[in-house]
């Protein structure tokens, strides 16, 4: 039951945004743009204003980060070669297995399995996330003609990391926002959760699937929702992760 009351709610929502997008065939953008450049910063700030993380935790989530995308990109790596995949859809099969979504789906799943006290933790895990997926994934998807450096700026263009930063920024100075402030963040960041799983759900509705790639793409899913997590739980017990922070 636990499970249902957990994943039920996301995938309703992602049901939501399915239907609605087929139906009424509305833009994405306005709702992405607002997720990116309002909801989630204002989420992220609330977050870590109301449950500061250690900032020795920062250092052993980049370890982990790094480590995990190198590993899983050699798994992704050594597969495609044995499925006979040509590097153009190597590349693709790594980027359709590495880059985890921890934002859209990640942040909600999070907030409904382990509660409010487990969002400074996820808004951390998706901005740290960020940097692989902003240097590796573009990298990749440049076919290795593009600068990781170009992709470290790319980063500093996203709000949500200046969000993070502005959070520690006044944490580290001891500095306390206005009740009314908080309270306005507070409700902005409530409301980007479901808004999310929204996202998500009119993302699917415009996904489309060719029918030769229904192998590869079975292939990158399983290592995805199986192998995956194997990986993450293994890491996370070498750095002696515990508690909420490891879940």
């Amino acid at each position: 039951m636990t499970v249902v009351s957990v994943l039920f709610p996301i995938f309703f929502l992602v049901l939501v945004g399915f239907v609605f997008s087929r139906t009424l065939r509305s833009a994405i953008e306005p709702l992405t743009q607002f997720s990116l450049y309002v909801g989630t910063p204002a989420l992220m700030m609330y977050a870590l204003l109301q449950n500061p993380v250690p900032a020795a935790e920062l250092g052993r989530l980049l370890v982990i980060t790094l480590s995990y995308t190198a590993i899983l990109w050699g798994i992704a790596e050594a597969v495609a070669r044995l499925m006979g995949l040509d590097e153009k859809l190597r590349r693709a099969f790594a980027l359709a297995v590495v880059p985890m979504n921890v934002g859209n789906f990640g942040i909600p799943l999070s907030r409904l399995a382990f509660g409010p006290a487990a969002d400074a933790y996820s808004v951390l895990v998706f901005v740290i996330f960020n940097i692989p997926l902003a240097t590796w994934a573009i990298w990749m998807a440049a076919g290795g003609g593009s600068s990781p450096w170009k992709g470290l700026k790319e980063i500093l263009r996203i709000p949500i990391v200046w969000a993070t930063v502005v959070a520690f920024g006044l944490a580290v100075l001891r500095v306390q926002l206005p009740g009314p402030l908080m309270k306005s963040l507070g409700m902005l960041g409530e409301a980007t959760i479901p808004l999310l799983m929204v996202i998500v759900g009119m993302q699917l509705e415009r996904t489309i699937v060719l029918g030769n790639a229904t192998g590869s793409l079975v292939t990158a899913t399983l290592l995805r929702l199986v192998v995956s997590p194997f990986l993450a739980c293994g890491l996370t017990v070498m750095l002696g992760f515990t508690g909420l922070e490891q879940r």
